[in-house]
C-alpha cells in the first residue's frame, strides 16, 4: 500500500514538471499585463506619413519678357506634376542605457535608431511607443525623450502596462528625436506645348500639342488668328503678339 502511495506521489510530481515544460507563459504575460489597459493611436503602418501635397507646374518661358520663336519651334512648353511630401518619426539613443530591476535588465543600444509605432496617454501624459527589438515589450517615451520606468505589452491593439518598476541607468538618459523627410514627384499629370507654325493666308498658325501621361507624345491641334498685333488667349495663357511673318513671331507671355 505504501508503494502505491509513493508511486501516486511520483506521478503527481511528474505531472507538475511536465505541465511546467508546456509553458503557461502567454497566460502569465496577460495576467501581469492586465494591470493597465490603454488605447493606442497608431502612426501610419505603411511607411512615412504624407504631410503635404502640391500641384507643380513647370514652364520653360519667362513671363512679361519679349520672346522670339522661329517657325516649327516651341513658344510655350508647360507640364504639371503632383509633389508629395512625407515625414517619418523616430528617435535615437545617444548612448547605451539600461532598465534595471529584479528581472533581467533591458538594454538600449547607443547610436541605434528606434521607430515610433504609435502613442498612448497615461494620466494625461502622452507617450511614444517604441518596440524593444530584443523582446516583446515596448518602451514608453515622453515628449522630452525621457523614459517611463515601466514597460508595456501590446495586446489586442491596447497597451497593457506592466507592474514591474525599473531603474533607468544613466538616470539622465534621454532619447533624441529624429524626423526624416522625403519628396516624391509623380509622373506628369497634364501638359501642353505651343509651337509657331508660320503664316497661312496671312493668318498666324499655332500648333498645340496635348501631352500624353508620359509626357512624350500627344495630339496636335492647329489654331489660327489674324496676323496683327494684339493678344491671343490660348490654353489659359495670354500671348501678346507684336509682329509675325512666315519665319518667326515676336511675342510676350502676359502675367
Amino acid at each position: 500500500m505504501r508503494a502505491l502511495k509513493v508511486l501516486g506521489l511520483t506521478l503527481i510530481l511528474s505531472g507538475c514538471i511536465y505541465a511546467g515544460e508546456i509553458s503557461f507563459l502567454p497566460e502569465r504575460d496577460d495576467l501581469i499585463a492586465g494591470i493597465g489597459n490603454y488605447s493606442i493611436e497608431y502612426l501610419d503602418k505603411d511607411g512615412p506619413k504624407l504631410v503635404k501635397t502640391e500641384n507643380i507646374t513647370d514652364s520653360d518661358f519667362m513671363p512679361n519678357k519679349m520672346l522670339t520663336a522661329y517657325k516649327g519651334y516651341s513658344m510655350v512648353n508647360t507640364k504639371s506634376y503632383i509633389r508629395n511630401y512625407y515625414t517619418q518619426e523616430s528617435i535615437v539613443a545617444p548612448e547605451n542605457a539600461s532598465l534595471v530591476s529584479s528581472l533581467s535588465p533591458i538594454a538600449i543600444e547607443g547610436g541605434k535608431k528606434y521607430d515610433i509605432i504609435g502613442r498612448t496617454e497615461i494620466d494625461d501624459i502622452v507617450y511614444a511607443l517604441i518596440p524593444n527589438p530584443n523582446g516583446k515589450d515596448v518602451f514608453l517615451v515622453r515628449n522630452d525623450g525621457s523614459l517611463l520606468n515601466r514597460v508595456g505589452l501590446i495586446r489586442s491593439d491596447s497597451l497593457k502596462l506592466l507592474d514591474e518598476e525599473y531603474k533607468i541607468e544613466p538616470e539622465d538618459f534621454r532619447f533624441e528625436p529624429v524626423i526624416t523627410s522625403k519628396v516624391v514627384q509623380s509622373e506628369m499629370t497634364w501638359g501642353f506645348e505651343i509651337r509657331y507654325a508660320g503664316l497661312k493666308l496671312n493668318r498666324i498658325i499655332l500648333t498645340v500639342m496635348e501631352y500624353d501621361p508620359k509626357g512624350v507624345s500627344g495630339e496636335f491641334v492647329n489654331y489660327n488668328y489674324p496676323n496683327r498685333p494684339g493678344e491671343i488667349d490660348i490654353r489659359g495663357l495670354k500671348i501678346r503678339v507684336y509682329e509675325a511673318n512666315d519665319e518667326k513671331i515676336e511675342y510676350m507671355i502676359v502675367r
